[in-house]
């Protein structure tokens, strides 16, 4: 399973080539606004892509009528529901409130002692046990596919 890198969070998840880069970065709570709902026709889930363009798929036309009609440089953008991530490598910039807020959340966790202990909510195995420092380590592993 490919892994990215989320700036300016710092984090890395991993991705499904299977089911496309808006739907795992769905899954890991990184709630990308698609107005479309993933048809690849609003623009609005267009990341920025900092490194490792060569391991997404091919960009279709659909893709890139759709950033040229948002203005967005086609050598630098993707739209997450088109892409998929064919390897490890790619580094995107995430720049909405909503991870904004995601980061902020990290920032209050990482390097702070678990008042109880915290499970995967998915597949409930404990992460940190209480009285445990939840490291970047751990909140990355919230985030990615098991």
């Amino acid at each position: 399973m490919p892994c990215i890198k989320l700036e300016p969070l710092g984090i890395t998840i991993n991705v499904s080539a299977k089911n496309g880069l808006w739907r795992s970065l769905k899954h890991a709570k990184v709630e990308l606004v698609a107005t479309c709902q993933g048809q690849g026709t609003c623009g609005t889930c267009a990341l920025r892509v900092f490194e490792g363009a060569n391991c997404l798929s091919t960009m279709q036309t659909l893709e890139q009528v759709t950033l040229k009609n948002t203005r967005r440089d086609l050598s630098l953008y993707r739209l997450t529901c088109q892409a998929s991530v064919l390897d490890d490598g790619v580094v995107f910039y995430l720049d909405n409130k909503a991870d904004k807020k995601l980061a902020q959340i990290f920032e209050r966790l990482k390097n702070r002692i678990a008042p109880r202990n915290i499970y995967h909510p998915i597949t409930n195995e404990l992460l940190v046990q209480e009285g445990n420092l939840i490291t970047q380590e751990i909140l990355e592993r919230l985030l990615s596919d098991f």
